[in-house]
């Protein structure tokens, strides 16, 4: 049973495909039309994942990773601010709003020519942000709870457009996953070791950034949110097991 155990994990780590999605840094950007990606999950709980593997001096300002935010205030974002109150690197965070956002203000350059995993999750009232599987940071406030995701702007991969001059991100991007339930902090610390299959509960979108061609980012959870690539990001090498 053991044995098999380990073969079962093995396999899995050696499912990995091994490709990633390269931004540029200054006009590369993937869009998702479908806006119930995200609108769905309205004021509900949720998870946002993904691998990044960038470098700090080559970023913008605010580098994102998911925003579908408008002018208004609506949306999210889900990405990189820059420097704040001290901090001497840029800082991993999720933003619902102009007051609600928390991040990761006093660690180590994550930013560092290695893939990191980060994850924003809210649950109720608590939205909390993990590095690399470890909780870092935490917020709970009745406006998280009751605070809508949804918005008019269609989901962007690398890029935020209210500001589109200070969010362009440069790096590699894989294993972007939106959830629309809370994942416990044991299959946070899993799931950023392997792929996923597609067809995991409470998953509404899933991209592994394994065509290595071609302008489409297909969705591989099933539902069909399928993104266009902009201003030419290149598909590069992927994560291989290096956290």
């Amino acid at each position: 049973m053991i044995l098999a155990i380990l073969f079962v994990a093995e396999l899995l780590r050696s499912e990995k495909i091994n490709y990633a999605l390269f931004f540029d840094g200054v006009d590369d950007y993937v869009q998702v039309a479908n806006t119930n990606v995200v609108n769905q999950i309205g004021s509900g709980d949720f998870t946002f994942s993904v691998l990044v593997y960038a470098l700090e001096s080559e970023q913008v300002l605010h580098p994102q990773i998911l925003s579908n935010r408008t002018t208004n205030g609506a949306g999210f974002m889900f990405g990189f601010h820059g420097r704040w109150r001290g901090s001497e690197n840029k800082i991993p965070y999720v933003q619902l709003d102009d007051i609600n956002w928390i991040g990761y203000p006093n660690q180590p350059n994550l930013l560092d020519g290695q893939w990191h995993h980060f994850v924003a999750r809210k649950q109720g009232d608590r939205l909390t942000y993990f590095a690399d599987g470890k909780l870092v940071a935490s917020l709970t406030t009745s406006r998280i709870g009751n605070y809508n995701l949804a918005s008019e702007q269609p989901l962007l991969i690398g890029w935020d457009l209210v500001n589109q001059y200070q969010t362009h991100f440069k790096g590699k991007i894989d294993e972007l996953s939106i959830w629309n339930r809370a994942l416990t902090d044991a299959e946070i610390e899993s799931k950023m070791l392997y792929s996923l299959r597609g067809n995991e509960p409470g998953l509404i979108s899933y991209w592994p950034f394994d065509e290595g061609s071609g302008n489409l980012v297909r969705d591989k959870s099933g539902n069909g949110n399928h993104g266009t690539i902009y201003g030419g990001a290149v598909w590069t090498t992927g994560w291989v097991s290096e956290i």
